[in-house]
């Protein structure tokens, strides 16, 4: 039991540790977005994006969704 204790305890704080460099790459980038002629925000080049809903991975040329685009419209 003790040596199930301890492996539970290693792999929270390995778990921990590796959390907050995971969350860093996921800055919002205003780069990879453009407005088309409609006035719709398209991906420029493959990127995830942290929305209140979870991740979303946007592929370049596809339009965003309305969640993303309020971001889009706040951030950018």
């Amino acid at each position: 039991m003790r040596l199930y204790a301890k492996y539970a305890v290693l792999g929270l704080l390995l778990a921990l540790g590796l959390a907050p460099p995971a969350a860093a790459q996921l800055a919002f980038r205003c780069d990879v977005f453009e407005r088309d002629a409609l006035g719709a925000w398209n991906a420029t080049e493959p990127v995830t994006v942290d929305t209140h809903i979870g991740l979303v991975d946007i592929m370049p040329g596809h339009p965003v969704s309305t969640t993303v685009a309020r971001i889009l419209d706040r951030e950018c």
